[in-house]
């Protein structure tokens, strides 16, 4: 069933001005640090190993679309805030801005399904805790 819908994951950066995209799926990281970082250059923000590519295709092997489906529901958004912590693991997952429920609910078990931990953000050269925004998009292909 897959194959019959576009998942897009749209990452922004918040220190980058130009947007990647490729066909199906827009990336890029926006991170805002629990610390509140400044750029500088032992700044890192947290990494999924084997890049955004590893990441969309881990959240999109988790995401059950039948239930959207099911509900008549063939496009949905909304916005995911989660925690990188200095372990790499991901923790304090929220939805928000989702226009129902059901919506929520399956972007929100797709994300803690997610058992890969991330690579750390620095912060002066020390691990810190960054908090991530990830913006979520299903639509239906006909």
């Amino acid at each position: 069933m897959k194959k019959y819908l576009l998942l897009s994951l749209v990452f922004l950066d918040l220190f980058s001005a130009k947007a990647q995209q490729d066909l199906l799926i827009s990336t890029r990281p926006k991170a805002n640090s629990v610390s509140s970082p400044h750029a500088q250059s032992k700044d890192k923000n947290p990494e999924f190993p084997g890049g955004l590519q590893a990441f969309r295709k881990e959240f999109v092997s988790n995401f059950q679309t039948q239930t959207l489906l099911a509900s008549g529901i063939k496009e949905a958004s909304a916005t995911a805030m989660f925690v990188v912590e200095k372990d790499g693991s991901m923790s304090d997952i929220k939805i928000e801005a989702y226009k129902n429920e059901i919506i929520r609910d399956e972007f929100l078990k797709a994300l803690k399904k997610i058992n890969t931990k991330w690579i750390a953000g620095e912060k002066d050269g020390e691990k810190v805790r960054i908090r991530m925004r990830q913006p979520l998009i299903f639509k239906t292909v006909k």
